[in-house]
């Protein structure tokens, strides 16, 4: 691996949060395709040129004046128009693929926990007025710890975490208006943090994404080497938290929770065990869960044990992935209506018979 010159200085001098331009936070756009391809002949040309030059500057300057707007209002009204509007939405992508396996998700899912066929379909609505509300809440995201909408449950492992006196990962879903989770944990729960994401596809998304987080300074970095080596060393000086989210979407499939599938062995699961043991570092698990309208409760739960058996204190890569979906298995299948990773799911043909071997009692 060769480093450049800018991380061969901060290994030199040692890394600081406050020296490294917030610019490193902005994921690198892709290259402008010719214009021309516009009218060229049908192909991936065409497609990419039409993409860049027509439908995400459109849909980019309407999530952006949304955006804008909807930050200037009330969080209870935002909430309430994502869930108004949700219903339009559903109809507009009602042919899509993604809409599809949302539907085709849902009701494997639900039917292994034994909901009847009204149940289903009135959950399945539900599932679009919530994410319809976290939609519109992402533009409240840096004002609802603020405005006291997210209330903290199970600070009593914090406080055990922090006793411990080592950097503190935290990992979780999406579930509910996360982005409001990453405001939480920077602002207060445990001051700085900082994590990876996961860019947009859109280039104007990733704008929006950006000032959003520029406004409270959290510096949470695109995928590349460089951001690995940021990430590393900053936790590692003991000067921040991480958070991440281990349900991300990769080689266009979600791997955790698994529902029967074999454990991933890489992804961003897999990269919250690295760094935990690289840092020294407490594995702490959270998730959030609506309440009503814009309120939440940000549950945090006991911190993982170290379980290695040579008592050198840190955590095997095998038993901790598979703690990892202990615990966020069942909270996703209790919370599916409100999680947003539904539509990149792609479930085993098999599903329901390796979750009902592992839930038995789920199936009907």
């Amino acid at each position: 691996m060769t480093l450049s010159k800018q991380e061969n200085a901060d290994q030199r001098s040692g890394l600081r949060l406050e020296t490294i331009p917030f610019c490193e936070t902005m994921p690198e756009e892709p290259p402008a395709p010719p214009a021309r391809a516009i009218y060229g002949p049908v192909g991936d040309q065409r497609t990419a040129a039409r993409r860049y030059w027509i439908t995400h500057p459109v849909d980019g300057l309407l999530n952006t004046v949304f955006h804008e707007l909807l930050a200037r209002l009330p969080a209870r009204f935002v909430s309430a128009f994502g869930h108004a509007t949700a219903d339009l939405a559903r109809l507009r992508y009602r042919n899509r693929i993604f809409a599809q396996r949302i539907e085709r998700n849902f009701y494997a899912l639900t039917s292994s926990l034994g909901r009847n066929d009204q149940e289903q379909q009135d959950g399945l609505k539900r599932w679009w007025r919530n994410i319809g509300r976290t939609m519109a809440e992402f533009s409240k995201a840096n004002h609802l710890w603020r405005g006291d909408h997210l209330q903290v449950q199970g600070s009593e492992n914090l406080e055990r975490a922090q006793e411990l006196g080592k950097p503190l990962i935290f990992v979780s879903m999406h579930l509910g208006t996360w982005e409001a989770a990453f405001t939480a944990i920077h602002e207060r729960l445990a001051t700085p943090s900082i994590g990876p994401f996961q860019p947009e596809p859109n280039r104007f998304t990733n704008r929006i994404v950006y000032r959003l987080r520029k406004r409270r300074n959290q510096y949470l970095f695109p995928p590349g080497q460089r951001s690995a080596i940021r990430l590393h060393k900053l936790l590692r000086s003991g000067a921040t938290s991480l958070t991440i989210f281990i349900d991300e979407v990769r080689d266009n499939q979600v791997h955790m929770p698994t529902f029967g599938r074999p454990l991933p062995d890489k992804g961003n699961a897999v990269v919250a065990i690295k760094l935990a043991n690289a840092a020294g570092g407490t594995i702490v698990p959270f998730y959030l869960r609506r309440q009503n309208g814009p309120d939440f409760d940000l549950n945090i739960l006991p911190p993982l044990e170290p379980n290695t058996a040579d008592q050198t204190k840190r955590y095997d890569m095998k038993p901790t992935l598979q703690a990892f979906n202990d615990i966020f298995e069942p909270i996703v299948l209790d919370n599916i209506e409100h999680w947003y990773m539904l539509s990149e799911l792609r479930l085993a043909p098999n599903f329901k018979r390796t979750l009902g071997e592992k839930h038995p009692t789920a199936l009907s």
